[in-house]
């Protein structure tokens, strides 16, 4: 990696993302990842065999960005444990019609659109998110 590659490197910071999937059915799931992007095309192809793909579990309802991925994985297994209600409590005030956002998650969180052009280039960009900051 040159100098150059390994400042850009610093400059960014990763970014975990703890989210919840909807069903048309009503069927939650929590989960935890560093690329939500990736994450959705694999649930969305159900690409798993596991309760999401089973579920048809694949619709994006709720979002938080972390930047630790100790406070991610904390918050992850909090909302985790609670009952279905609380849940849909968390999103049901951003997203009350249970719309999918990933065709806007990009828009919505600022990803710029060259990191994947850059990723592809092989220049060691893996995660390439500005800090977004946490979410409380």
């Amino acid at each position: 990696m040159t100098i150059t590659a390994k400042r850009a490197v610093r400059r960014f910071q990763r970014c975990y993302f703890v989210y919840i999937l909807a069903s048309l059915s009503g069927t939650l799931y929590v989960g935890l990842t560093a690329d939500l992007r990736k994450r959705m095309t694999q649930h969305k192809a159900g690409l798993f065999d596991s309760f999401t793909r089973k579920y048809k579990v694949d619709r994006l309802m709720y979002f938080e960005t972390y930047s630790d991925s100790t406070m991610a994985a904390k918050r992850e297994l909090q909302i985790k444990g609670w009952r279905r209600e609380k849940k849909i409590a968390l999103f049901a005030e951003s997203n009350p019609q249970w719309k999918d956002l990933s065709p806007e998650i990009f828009q919505i969180i600022g990803v710029p659109p060259l990191l994947p052009l850059l990723r592809d280039q092989g220049r060691g960009f893996r995660s390439k998110v500005a800090e977004v900051g946490n979410a409380p």
